[in-house]
């Protein structure tokens, strides 16, 4: 696909938040879309949905995000010239780490600065930090001096969760669309699964297979044995990579999955959608933290001697080098494992949805789910830009999350879609590779797209009620710091799981004044 050419207008069908019904909605959409909003195009009359596209030619905009694979493909399609010859807007894409990204968006940000029209936002370590400084996006999605996307903007049109996750935070604006994701998924070496099994079952009693009845023990028990393999044959791999290394937030998102499996255990007891700024005392020190650190601990035993410094993608460079046989990890990094190069590249790499909760690590009578988190990127504006920037960055907004870009970006970038019906593009539904495994969500290789290969346990995953979602906190970034350093702490030998959930519960409630 050499060029883009969107759809013309469609139904909005933003029926997530109910507040476009009401009397309150109609009241704000008419003060969003008068001529006070100080922009003439507002009230103008246009005779069709070019003309629309089209209202802000020679405009520029400005966009700050991290550098990701969507990113990346987002600026390669803008590049060629696609969102220029719809628009006649010129975009300026920056692309930083996220927390220099950050850093940048927060200072122009908080001073009222204009520096950046459209930001990245990273659902928690951005959103939770600098919600309050972006544009509602509502009146927007009924202007019709605006064009529309196919497919709307409701819940429906994203998959599962995805607008939640992306789109709000203390308060029922709508401050961004979901543009990228990073959702976890279960990977490991159906090669040696299938090699080793009839020897796993000897000695364990069940077959080493994997679905979604596949429990954080049954995954611990099949690293126990890898590591077993591993101490007679050093071709071996090790049994199961980690998230610790140096970004916190990944480490997190690590012990949060296994926590929320068991009960559906949460950090705070706030609304996982809005957040609060206000988040009361952690559950951190209750007897499931303790008993989820313990399983945690477990598990680190039965990774690699060097587990302590792989953050995310060096324990995806272990998982490729062979040194790893299995590796909760985000669904991107299917295409680099997918690489034949690699040593479960070729097909011999299965995706499914991540471990459930084992009884044996539950405290009371709580749910057992496969529990999934996520980072889910969004693309917001600054709402102290001028009326006509924030008009023409909605432009750019609704483009680089419909239906067209989004599956071009896929195929030029390998980025993680957000919209659902990508998924069900014919040649993408048939890149989702063949079933594995014993449920429904197992996939693997060959795939003319590798991240596809992911997107059945994805839907399953960021489901409900499998998904986790926040927290959302002002103070995030201190708040997973906290916990990160804890848990190194632990894994290094210098406290013990019930220390550990303890220290962070001291810690995290000081951090919040309770």
């Amino acid at each position: 696909m050499s060029e883009l050419y969107l759809p013309p207008f469609a139904s909005r069908g933003f029926s997530r938040r109910s507040f476009l019904g009401g009397a309150a909605g109609a009241a704000l959409l008419l003060a969003g879309c008068s001529s006070e909003t100080g922009s003439g195009n507002a009230n103008r009359t246009f005779a069709n949905d070019a003309e629309k596209w089209k209202q802000y030619d020679g405009k520029k905009l400005t966009f700050i995000t991290e550098n990701t694979p969507p990113s990346s493909g987002i600026k390669a399609i803008v590049d060629r010239g696609d969102f220029k010859k719809l628009t006649g807007i010129d975009v300026e894409i920056l692309q930083n780490d996220l927390p220099v990204m950050l850093q940048k968006a927060e200072l122009d940000l908080r001073s009222g600065g204009t520096a950046y029209d459209l930001v990245y936002t990273q659902d928690k370590p951005v959103t939770s930090v600098i919600a309050d400084f972006f544009e509602d996006l509502r009146p927007y999605l009924e202007d019709d001096s605006l064009p529309q996307i196919e497919g709307g903007y409701g819940e429906e049109a994203w998959y599962p969760n995805y607008l939640d996750v992306a789109s709000f935070a203390y308060s029922d604006r709508l401050i961004g669309l979901p543009y990228d994701a990073a959702d976890s998924v279960f990977c490991y070496r159906r090669d040696l699964f299938e090699q080793y099994s009839g020897q796993f079952e000897d000695e364990f009693g069940y077959p080493m297979e994997y679905g979604p009845d596949t429990t954080w023990k049954n995954v611990l028990e099949f690293a126990t044995f890898f590591n077993q393999l591993h101490a007679k044959d050093a071709g071996v791999p090790f049994g199961v990579g980690l998230h610790l290394g140096q970004f916190a937030w990944t480490t997190q998102l690590d012990i949060q999955r296994i926590l929320y499996s068991h009960g559906q255990w949460r950090e705070f007891d706030i609304d996982d959608v809005q957040g609060s700024k206000e988040p009361g005392p952690t559950r951190w020190g209750d007897e499931q933290s303790v008993r989820g650190l313990e399983l945690y601990k477990a598990l680190f035993d039965q990774s690699t001697p060097d587990a302590l410094s792989l953050g995310t993608v060096e324990v995806a460079d272990a998982y490729n080098a062979g040194k790893i046989a299995m590796v909760p990890q985000f669904h991107e990094f299917a295409a680099s494992f997918e690489d034949p190069a690699n040593a479960g590249g070729g097909g011999k790499t299965a995706y499914d949805i991540c471990p459930k909760g084992d009884k044996e690590y539950l405290v009371g009578k709580g749910d057992l789910v496969n529990g999934t988190n996520c980072g889910i990127g969004g693309i917001s504006i600054n709402a102290a830009a001028s009326e006509d920037q924030k008009r023409a960055a909605y432009l750019f907004i609704i483009w680089a999350t419909s239906l067209d870009v989004q599956t071009e970006n896929l195929k030029v970038a390998g980025g993680a879609p957000t919209r659902a019906a990508v998924g069900e593009v014919p040649d993408i539904e048939a890149a989702q590779g063949t079933p594995y495994g014993t449920g429904d969500t197992g996939r693997v290789g060959p795939s003319d797209y590798p991240n596809a290969l992911t997107f059945p346990a994805v839907n399953v995953g960021m489901a409900d009620p499998n998904a986790v979602l926040g927290p959302k906190i002002p103070k995030f970034n201190q708040y997973v710091t906290i916990v990160a350093n804890e848990i190194q702490k632990m894994c290094a030998g210098d406290n013990n799981p019930e220390k550990t959930a303890k220290a962070i519960q001291t810690q995290v409630d000081e951090l919040h004044g309770v």
